[in-house]
């Protein structure tokens, strides 16, 4: 299976599963890439910033991901903006109506 094969595994696994779990507290992640055995998330909604932000990566989606996908053995977070977000931002402050 190639990357592109397996980041789509995931994506789905996370639309399917993680994400149903992250919506009850206001949030959601999303797969950003895989290096390895590392998988590269980004959150969203309330769970960037949250205080339980460590507890839920290591102890809920880790374990889930790594049940699913073994080879999984570290979910890190990054702290950039999705491409749209970026976008929207970069229209807005290019427009001159902010």
């Amino acid at each position: 299976m190639d990357k592109d094969q397996i980041l789509e595994k995931l994506a789905a696994f996370f639309d399917a599963d993680i994400n149903e779990y992250l919506s009850e507290h206001g949030g959601g992640a999303e797969v950003v890439d895989v290096e390895g055995n590392e998988l590269i998330i980004r959150l969203l909604g309330e769970c960037r910033g949250c205080l339980a932000m460590s507890n839920t990566v290591d102890g809920v989606i880790l374990k889930k991901v790594h049940a699913v996908f073994p080879f999984i053995e570290k979910v890190s977070v990054t702290d950039d903006v999705s491409p749209e977000v970026y976008e929207m931002a970069n229209r807005l402050f290019s427009s001159g109506h902010y």
